[in-house]
């Protein structure tokens, strides 16, 4: 495959390549986003970009100057995202999920000059103590972003930026502590969408796409707005958030591609039986963001003959650079490494582990980031010429498909020996009463010993609370060694994830501590 970096001339401005390249094509008339009951075509998100950019500059909005993005997914996202590019300003989308905290607290990193958002949002924001904010815009109530629109004209030239120019930020979950601006250039987007849109979805014209993840994050920014816009396809835009809507937007919209993340895999799958499925329009299943257990992709082939291609990225290289392929699938692994990216599994020296070996995950390639805002030593840390360590246990097998084992935090000793988490929760969920599980370490007060604690999320009430316990105990020591079998099992309603949707194993061994200090005292 050809260099896409290479090839990008020096001045670029990816909002502009995006979307003159449809129209240039043709595809002017197409549509490029759907959402509820209104469509886009690309002509019309043209014109959008343009007033946007209008009106950003009218505001003050300068060259660089960030523009905060608080909102579900709906398409002012699109406009004001594509818009502020055009201008050469900054977007920085931030997640609705994210806590009261965390938004506050991006809002002053990030020096947002202007906020786009609701006014649920900013009710809930007030008094908002940031000093860099000048103006708040507001997508409902009396004087709504579109209707600003409205009054403005297109501003037809674009800034000249260079391809490797800070784009836009992402921020990151927050899980390991505050959330990092991870800053990438406009040649980023290109990178990801010829590498894996090309390579592994062969993606066209006549795809019409639907994501759960949201644009906030970096899976859900590819899914939803530039791998779309990229090849001409429509995008469907949809703020459902349970899997009965997300199915009922299926039968809807009928999408021949579906990006979802292993939970909604595993909802979708529950509802079997009262809520079926009609799958016939799809084409392609992806799923990323976290670790797809295997027999939830054997359960969904089984459902409804459609490979689920798992693949693994990161902020801050933006997309995907690991993924199963159609017709080049082993079930539960991240895949194989993606054309323009080298991967490899290194040991504590840094030098290749052997197949089978448990290493870190290294990764080069030309969507890296420019770097963490504000953080310049975790970027010298992280970073080397193109490549960096991303802080996930992998190995190899001698097929060359990559295995997640955890994040190099998440990984904990027992007996001398490691133990990957995912590897018992894969176990667990093969039990039929299991809908959820997470694996974590506990080292008991004055003890040095450590025990395997399973948190466990039931498909269904039980009356007999500790016979299921001895049910699922025995189980795991069926299938797993015995230093491998938890210890402990706790019944839970739910288990806490980050503002990303991932499980955090951090809070629950948090609550463990806590747990363990009210009980000394």
């Amino acid at each position: 495959m050809s260099n896409i970096y290479e090839e990008l001339p020096d001045i670029f401005n990816v909002a502009a390549y995006l979307l003159q390249n449809n129209l240039t094509s043709g595809k002017g008339d197409k549509t490029a986003f759907c959402y509820r009951d209104k469509t886009y075509s690309y002509s019309q998100l043209m014109s959008l970009v343009r007033r946007s950019a209008s009106l950003f500059s009218e505001l003050g909005l300068e060259r660089e100057n960030r523009l905060g993005i608080l909102l579900p997914d709906r398409p002012e996202i699109v406009a004001a995202f594509l818009g502020a590019i055009w201008l050469g300003a900054i977007p920085v989308p931030i997640n609705p999920a994210c806590s009261l905290e965390d938004i506050n607290y991006i809002l002053q990193d990030s020096r947002i000059k202007i906020l786009l958002t609701s006014q649920a949002w900013q009710d809930k924001l007030m008094p908002i103590s940031s000093p860099y904010l000048q103006k708040i815009l507001l997508v409902d109530g009396e004087r709504s972003f579109f209707s600003w629109l409205e009054e403005q004209s297109e501003q037809t030239d674009h800034a000249e930026t260079a391809r490797d120019e800070a784009a836009f930020w992402i921020y990151t979950s927050g899980s390991t502590g505050r959330p990092k601006g991870v800053i990438h250039a406009h040649q980023s987007i290109a990178v990801c969408a010829r590498q894996y849109g090309q390579t592994v979805l062969n993606l066209n014209s006549d795809d019409v796409i639907y994501s759960v993840a949201s644009m906030a994050f970096a899976y859900g920014l590819g899914n939803s707005l530039y791998l779309p816009m990229a090849f001409g396809a429509a995008s469907i835009l949809s703020d459902a958030n349970n899997a009965f809507d997300i199915i009922n937007d299926l039968h809807r919209y009928q999408p021949t591609v579906f990006f979802g993340i292993p939970s909604v895999y595993a909802a979708i799958l529950e509802l079997e039986e009262i809520s079926h499925l009609d799958s016939s329009s799809l084409r392609l299943c992806i799923s990323a963001a976290e670790q797809l257990p295997k027999n939830i992709w054997e359960k969904w082939w089984t459902a409804h003959q459609l490979e689920i291609c798992e693949g693994i990225g990161t902020s801050e290289f933006l997309y995907i650079f690991l993924s199963n392929q159609s017709g080049k699938i082993a079930a539960g692994s991240s895949g194989l490494p993606l054309p323009g990216y080298e991967v490899q599994v290194i040991n504590e020296n840094g030098f290749a582990c052997d197949d089978g070996e448990i290493g870190e995950l290294r990764v080069s390639g030309d969507s890296l980031m420019l770097g963490y805002w504000n953080r310049l030593q975790q970027t010298r840390q992280a970073i080397y010429g193109k490549g960096m360590k991303t802080g996930d246990k992998y190995k190899r097998d001698r097929d060359g498909f990559f295995w997640f084992m955890g994040r190099a935090d998440d990984l904990f000793k027992v007996n001398g020996q490691w133990i990957s988490p995912l590897e018992i929760e894969e176990v667990l969920h093969r039990h039929p009463q299991v809908y959820e599980v997470a694996i974590v370490p506990e080292t008991r007060n004055g003890e040095q010993l450590t025990e395997i604690v399973a948190y466990i999320r039931l498909k269904e009430n039980s009356d007999s609370i500790s016979e299921l316990k001895r049910n699922i105990c025995l189980f795991a020591k069926q299938q797993l060694p015995h230093f491998k079998a938890p210890k402990q099992i706790h019944f839970v309603d739910s288990l806490p994830r980050t503002s990303t949707g991932k499980i955090n194993r951090q809070l629950l061994r948090q609550k463990q501590l806590d747990f363990q200090l009210s009980i000394s005292h």
